[in-house]
């Protein structure tokens, strides 16, 4: 039995989910996935293709309980920590992302501790962790490079090796036994279910839409201008102006290629659905990233996305339409480039001739869309036979 602990971020259970696939599928493994706020099981239940992979291998409950009551909620989560705590006892094995709920990991970790293994939220190769850090100790005072408190639990999975080192210093083998892993959205089983599955749910929830020409797939942001902060209110108005022109160019060249615009959980989709009342040929999906990328031409956004990373190892062209702030860390260390530009193809700042230009050539090409992806996934059993041995 595999007992997952994920967090209110998407991220985590998308990450982690072809691992427990794979582990369900070829050792039949019973998979619980304990979610931590009830926001997660919210965005969970809303993410179609998610929720009914986690019910087909397994079940998930939301620690606490649906309770407003704190007291009530309070007895409900010792409840279900005892009942973990004796899965345990019996073999269990606990996968979890450092996070909430951190007194039940620790528990865990006291007497499992060769059992509890650590997740990355991120499967990516980023960068990211080189941004100056805003994580305090209990001295009040950042974490540097090395000095990062190691996660609870005997065994590491990670999916990249410069960030491991940066974060607990390579002397980290010694503390733990740590698993590397390649991207694990483009892993064969997992890539295979959600092919075997695809008509399925655009016919569910695109019906009558003709896919034979394939797609175009834009990965929304937050486009909101409500913010305190007067440079991030700038920004967003920019990047909605960057949105609407990249709306505008699709109607134009796209033809009969449908566009498939996939939100981000805080996108503003009252400003969306106003810019595309105007238009035809515009859907707004639900639909798993890995599942539209299946029959995507290529795909764009208007700031960088992971799922830009996954595109790029399946081999679809990607496109950053977008607009840095100018004080902004990422704009400092990226100047003329992407903050993921190891995963983009075509990085366009704020310049729609250009975004034009770019989307007129690949819309030219034949679709025939022939995915091709790379990763250690051969060298990656060792962690299966792990989790999955009694």
């Amino acid at each position: 039995m595999l007992i997952v602990f994920v967090t209110s971020k998407i991220i985590t259970i998308d990450t982690i989910l072809p691992i427990l696939f794979e582990a369900s599928q070829r050792n039949n493994q019973k998979i619980i996935v304990v979610v931590s706020r009830e926001l997660g099981m919210h965005t969970i239940e809303k993410n179609v293709v998610i929720n009914d992979a986690v019910n087909k291998i397994g079940f998930k409950f939301l620690f606490g309980g649906r309770y407003r009551v704190r007291w009530y909620k309070r007895i409900v989560g010792s409840i279900q920590l005892s009942l973990l705590f004796f899965a345990g006892i019996f073999g269990a094995k606990f996968i979890h992302f450092d996070t909430l709920p951190v007194s039940p990991i620790r528990v865990l970790s006291m007497f499992f501790s060769s059992r509890v293994f650590y997740s990355e939220r991120d499967s990516i190769a980023h960068s990211f962790y080189l941004q100056s850090s805003n994580r305090k100790n209990k001295f009040g005072l950042f974490y540097t490079q090395g000095n990062y408190p190691v996660p609870l639990g005997g065994n590491i999975i990670s999916y990249n090796k410069d960030r491991l080192y940066y974060y607990y210093g390579h002397k980290i083998h010694e503390k733990r036994n740590v698993y590397f892993l390649g991207p694990t959205r483009t892993r064969n089983l997992w890539r295979k279910y959600l092919y075997s599955k695809s008509n399925y749910y655009f016919n569910k929830f695109h019906k009558g839409v003709d896919l034979s020409n394939g797609l175009i797939f834009v990965i929304l942001t937050y486009y909101g201008v409500d913010n305190f902060n007067e440079e991030y209110t700038v920004s967003q108005k920019k990047l909605r102006n960057n949105f609407e022109n990249t709306v505008k160019v699709l109607s134009v060249i796209k033809g009969d290629t449908p566009v498939f615009l996939k939100p981000h959980h805080g996108t503003d989709l009252e400003y969306v659905n106003s810019v595309l009342s105007e238009y035809d040929g515009f859907h707004i999906t639900y639909l798993h990233p890995s599942m539209l990328l299946q029959k995507a031409r290529f795909v764009i956004c208007n700031w960088y996305s992971t799922i830009l990373a996954d595109a790029y190892n399946l081999g679809v062209p990607t496109i950053e339409y977008t607009y840095y702030p100018n004080s902004s860390v990422i704009k400092k260390d990226s100047i003329n480039q992407s903050m993921g530009s190891n995963y983009v193809d075509w990085f366009v700042y704020d310049d729609v001739n250009n975004f034009k230009e770019v989307v007129n050539n690949l819309i030219n090409k034949d679709f025939n869309h022939k995915q091709q992806t790379t990763n250690n996934e051969d060298q990656d059993n060792t962690l299966l036979i792990d989790l999955c041995q009694s």
